[in-house]
């Protein structure tokens, strides 16, 4: 019995030798002036979406907002199998029309040598620290393998740890300034409601497909293209404008939605010629049995086609329209009202990918 006692006890310390993790922080494992943070427009280093200049110039809904990780984005090269993320976050897990995993989850994703992904589902637990552990083992490139890590889409995230097995190479990938991305600016559907997780909002799905940068600055209910904003947005070193903000806007009237998107248009060409992209309102899920939201939701296209046509005549350049007919919204891909699920997102990334890939191509 006492040879068996001995024997119990030396398994167990061998496999807490092996279980041993090394934690690597982004935040400070990193050289002065480089940043570790992906799909971010300024180069300040922390999970925010904004630059701490903004506070004192943007609205306090929108700064809030700010802080929510959605579109950010670690990258990491590793020949760990092991792979698991601890991580401390700002606000509470989920929403009533949101899940756990979309608001405050995680989604890692492996890079091939061919620029496609293969996605690494963690079993995952929300507690005072969230965690997802990762076990990927099957057709391991030889060496390390790079991977993406999507933060979450409608939480801040307050710090956060990669651990692997002691001896396991590991090093973040820094971000390129020289890289410039796709911009997007909207509402709740840009920003990632109601993705079941990060790496299905329609930004991440762009950021995958086109293999660019894509700065997601979509704000819940706050996407109401005011000058603050276009600031900040002309601010980025962007490769592209993608302007989609309709649904925020259909309380104000169609001349106000018309002088905005041309306000912002010229705002925008200010700074730079590169291309910008105009997206309709997908519309509502209720939009054949409500007639305000039917009706509501056209009003906000009519704008921005007018808008649209106004640039034209300007002889605007570099100017693009996506209509509703090209998202591709359904009912059942619509949560309640207006958010998109997993299936609409897909629809979104569908009808800009073409358009995108076209306008990077020229551009």
């Amino acid at each position: 019995m006492k040879a068996l006692n001995l024997l119990l006890a030396a398994c167990a310390l061998s496999l807490s030798m092996h279980a041993e993790k090394v934690w690597h922080n982004p935040q400070t494992e990193k050289l002065p002036g480089v940043n570790n943070v992906h799909n971010q427009g300024f180069n300040e280093g922390n999970y925010r979406r904004l630059p701490a200049n903004a506070e004192a110039i943007v609205r306090k809904p929108v700064w809030s907002l700010s802080g929510h990780s959605a579109g950010l984005a670690l990258r990491f090269r590793t020949d760990a199998k092991d792979i698991i993320v601890r991580y401390g976050v700002t606000g509470g897990w989920n929403m009533p029309y949101m899940p756990t995993t979309g608001v405050s989850g995680l989604d890692l994703y492996r890079v091939n040598a061919d620029g496609s992904h293969d996605f690494c589902a963690g079993t995952y637990r929300f507690a005072d620290t969230a965690r997802y552990t990762y076990k990927n083992d099957l057709q391991l490139m030889s060496g390390d393998a790079e991977y993406v890590l999507y933060l979450p889409l409608y939480n801040g995230v307050k710090w956060l740890e990669v651990g692997v097995d002691e001896g396991c190479t590991f090093a973040f990938i820094p971000s390129d300034p020289k890289n410039r991305p796709v911009v997007v600016y909207g509402t709740s559907c840009t920003q990632g409601a109601c993705s079941s997780r990060p790496g299905n909002a329609w930004t991440n799905v762009l950021n995958r497909r086109l293999h660019v940068p894509v700065i997601n600055l979509g704000f819940s209910g706050n996407g109401i293209m005011e000058p603050e904003m276009i600031a900040q947005l002309a601010a980025i070193n962007a490769r592209v404008y993608v302007l989609d903000n309709l649904p925020n806007l259909d309380h104000c009237t169609e001349d106000t939605i018309k002088n905005r998107v041309v306000y912002a248009v010229h705002r925008l060409r200010k700074t730079n010629n590169v291309p910008i992209v105009l997206v309709e309102h997908p519309g509502y899920s209720s939009d054949k049995t409500n007639r305000e939201r039917h009706d509501s939701y056209r009003m906000t296209n009519r704008a921005l086609t007018a808008a649209y046509k106004e640039l034209r005549g300007e002889k605007v350049k570099n100017l693009f329209y996506v209509t509703s007919a090209q998202l591709n919204y359904d009912p059942d891909g619509i949560v309640d009202v207006v958010h998109p699920n997993d299936i609409a997102m897909r629809n979104e990334a569908d009808g800009l990918t073409p358009v995108l890939k076209k306008i990077l191509k020229k551009f």
